[in-house]
């Protein structure tokens, strides 16, 4: 669903239209602060309406940006006008090219000034025959400043937002963006925890150089990180070479559900590094990993200094996983789950592997091998809540 910088300027394009501007497109191209993306573009056209797109660091979005009359109006630091037909220095631009094949027969760019004092590209074109009058320009001008400064306030709370999801993952983020931040606040909540590390990373670190053990571990949370996320869980912790992912649940059928994805994202994070490994990397190792997942009541909040905190979960279940993806390494299992995961299953008679002392614990634990999963044998043919699930 569209958010409110593209309704508003949906409305604006209509505004302008009531008071007979003949405008039929409207652009802006603000940088914004996000891992993938350098920039954001809003886009409103007419019979169209409003959407959105992402410029991404590539060399054709460069040379994009460098061919663009935005480029030369922010460098100008002023408004710049082209009327398609009246030959000047603009008419080579690859931009106004595209714009003139589209029927477009005006275009003008500003500077829209930020209070940080960055400087994006706004932009108004129309389709008339005879373009813009001289007072819509003058009215162009006079929208310029109170629209930098909606955007800006916009491209703020964005980039807060994508800082904290970067950071600490969207559930996480959303609820420290919604005010949870003290020391101490959260909730306890029903999740299945997995920890996943790299064997004998520490071997690697010890020889490899910065960049290629910067390399291997990109690779690695790439892959975990994907498919954690498509499965609807969260990775919350990179911790080394360890990763700390959950998935919660609220009652018995989430809880199974939940697990279902914990496994299936495990399984295809295991399938895509043997991929990754039999492709494999020049100057690196194969990456092999033990994985643990175990599942109960976690807290879910904030913990730490009074001045630097973390948004994590703490608690024995989460101490057990742990505990758990250690014994797989010493095992020699690529992932261990614990009864309790088990239970929830319904299906693991077959893959027991015995009951084990955990550092720290008191009795020692069951454990299994994760099964092979199907949606049937998890839920029953045709199971309706699960069906239901997917098609959300």
């Amino acid at each position: 669903m569209l958010g409110r910088p593209c309704r508003i300027f949906a409305a604006l394009g209509e505004h302008l239209q009531d008071l007979g501007v003949v405008v039929d497109r409207i652009s802006t191209g603000i940088s914004i602060l996000d891992p993938n993306y350098h920039g954001e573009g809003l886009i409103w056209e007419r019979g169209v309406g409003p959407r959105v797109r992402y410029f991404q660091h590539t060399p054709e979005m460069s040379e994009s940006y460098n061919q663009s009359l935005w480029k030369r109006s922010i460098e100008a630091g002023h408004m710049i006008r082209h009327k398609f037909g009246h030959h000047d220095e603009y008419d080579r631009l690859k931009v106004i090219q595209e714009l003139k094949e589209q029927g477009y027969t005006d275009y003008v760019a500003l500077p829209m000034f930020f209070s940080d004092g960055e400087v994006h590209g706004l932009a108004f074109a129309s389709r008339a025959v005879e373009g813009f009058k001289d007072e819509d320009i003058s009215l162009f001008e006079q929208i310029c400043a109170p629209l930098s400064l909606i955007c800006e306030l916009f491209n703020s709370r964005q980039a807060s937002e994508n800082i904290l999801n970067t950071y600490l993952g969207t559930r996480a983020g959303r609820r420290v963006m919604n005010g949870e931040i003290r020391r101490g606040d959260g909730e306890h909540i029903n999740a299945i925890v997995a920890f996943c590390d790299i064997r004998n990373f520490t071997g690697f670190s010890n020889y490899l150089p910065d960049t290629a053990l910067l390399q291997l571990l990109n690779e690695y949370f790439g892959i975990v990180t994907s498919r954690v996320e498509q499965h609807g869980g969260e990775i919350l912790k990179f911790i080394g070479d360890e990763v700390l992912a959950v998935f919660p649940y609220t009652d018995e059928q989430s809880a199974r559900i939940a697990a279902f994805e914990a496994m299936s994202a495990l399984r295809e994070s295991m399938a895509d590094l043997a991929i990754a490994n039999a492709r494999g990397f020049p100057d690196l190792p194969a990456i092999h990993v033990g994985m643990g997942v175990h599942s109960g009541r976690v807290f879910f909040g904030n913990v730490g200094g009074q001045r630097r905190l973390d948004f994590t979960v703490v608690g024995p279940v989460v101490n057990e996983a742990a505990r758990i993806a250690d014994l797989s390494k010493r095992l020699n299992q690529e992932m261990l789950i614990s009864q309790s995961v088990a239970e929830v299953l319904s299906c693991c008679e077959d893959t027991y592997v015995g009951t084990y002392p955990l550092k720290g614990f008191p009795t020692p634990v069951k454990v299994y091998q994760a099964p092979e999963l199907t949606r049937s044998c998890v839920f029953g043919p045709g199971n309706t809540a699960f069906l239901a699930f997917e098609k959300n």
